[in-house]
């Protein structure tokens, strides 16, 4: 029995491996492009292109690492089903609960690394990729501004949105910029800006443009109009943007009592615990027969898995939001899906029929 436990494991090892590699190289040509994307608008500087790239390639692993487990479980027992392999194993008096047990110690190596990704590796990765950004800010144009997105500006004290930026020449062009002051908030637009340097700080100075001073609730609004207008960018030196909730230690937020901190804590556990429910689904769904269409078992899988994904989002954005309990977190989503491949794997040995034939003498 060893030696069929250890076969299947074998085969379900060599199939993870090959589609996580695939998926991988695929998730990392997008990766690279999308990073050179923000050197070309000159939020990184080339130097860092690698680096971010590895950097970013930590957290896509927490994605690909369950999928491709759920599918090399899924495609190799399909394939031992449609090879008779599997049949030949039911026939020596193995179930699917068998080929469940044989391989559970895969299913837990996988489940620690993915702790020890989730927990440990991605947030470090993700905090170290926004300290790096945040430093090279000070060397490139404009403080890593996008083209067409509002974005942070003072860090929480206002917006600013430009419609064009040319990294080379340092001009940005329709700039909408909002900054909240403790006693007044000012709208400003302008034509085009330059970003320039004085005195060890960073300007940008803005052209041909309005600005609207006030504050809220009252009628004291003044607008200006001017043709030149200066505004003083906040030094990185002295701050780093705070951490979000995805660059915190996991140690931060279980001592935090911030919902979204809680939340967050939920959503780095759910790859771990995904994979002990993709494993159970993946056996349930592995059976097949020549009468069903060649990788139907494989399209129902990935059906159920994308149902599966789409609830964990759904239950993190109304985790973040307070409209469910904390406490319940993703763990409704895993029983949810927990039950009907449970259910699948109960149906796909049935009930155990035992025959007792009664053997007599006939006289003649």
């Amino acid at each position: 029995m060893n030696i069929l436990a250890n076969y299947i494991r074998k085969q379900t090892m060599k199939i993870s491996l090959v589609v996580l590699l695939l998926l991988f190289l695929l998730m990392v040509g997008t990766l690279f492009t999308s990073t050179l994307r923000l050197i070309a608008r000159g939020i990184l500087p080339p130097e860092l292109l690698f680096i971010e790239l590895s950097l970013r390639s930590v957290d896509v692993l927490s994605v690909l690492i369950p999928l491709s487990f759920y599918l090399g479980v899924l495609v190799s027992l399909g394939q031992m089903y449609r090879n008779q392999e599997a049949v030949m194993m039911h026939a020596v008096g193995w179930s699917s609960k068998d080929i469940l047990k044989a391989l559970l110690p895969l299913m837990w190596v996988v489940f620690a690394l993915m702790l020890l990704v989730t927990l440990v590796l991605s947030p470090q990765a993700a905090r170290l990729s926004k300290e790096l950004t945040a430093e090279a800010n000070k060397n490139i144009s404009l403080m890593g501004l996008t083209e067409g997105k509002f974005q942070k500006f003072f860090s929480n004290d206002g917006v600013i949105f430009v419609e064009k930026i040319d990294p080379e020449s340092q001009r940005v062009e329709n700039i909408f910029a909002n900054i909240y002051h403790p006693d007044r908030i000012d709208t400003l637009t302008a034509e085009y800006g330059f970003q320039f340097e004085e005195n060890g700080h960073k300007y940008v100075a803005l052209f041909n443009g309005f600005r609207n001073e006030g504050k809220p609730g009252s009628n004291a609004y003044q607008m200006m109009q001017f043709e030149r207008n200066d505004i003083r960018l906040p030094d990185l030196d002295d701050q780093l943007a705070d951490l979000d909730e995805k660059s915190k230690p996991t140690i931060e937020l279980f001592q935090s009592d911030e919902l979204v901190d809680k939340a967050q804590l939920h959503w780095r556990l759910s790859p771990a615990f995904s994979v002990l429910v993709l494993f159970v689904l993946a056996v349930a769904l592995s059976k097949t027969s020549h009468r069903e269409a060649k990788f139907i078992n494989l399209v129902v899988g990935i059906l159920v898995y994308i149902f599966m994904v789409n609830l964990l989002t759904i239950g993190h954005s109304l985790s973040e939001q307070g409209k469910i309990p904390i406490q319940f977190g993703l763990w409704w989503v895993y029983l949810l899906v927990l039950f009907y491949a449970v259910w699948r794997l109960l149906k796909l040995d049935g009930p155990k029929i035992v025959q007792q034939q009664n053997t007599g003498y006939s006289e003649v």
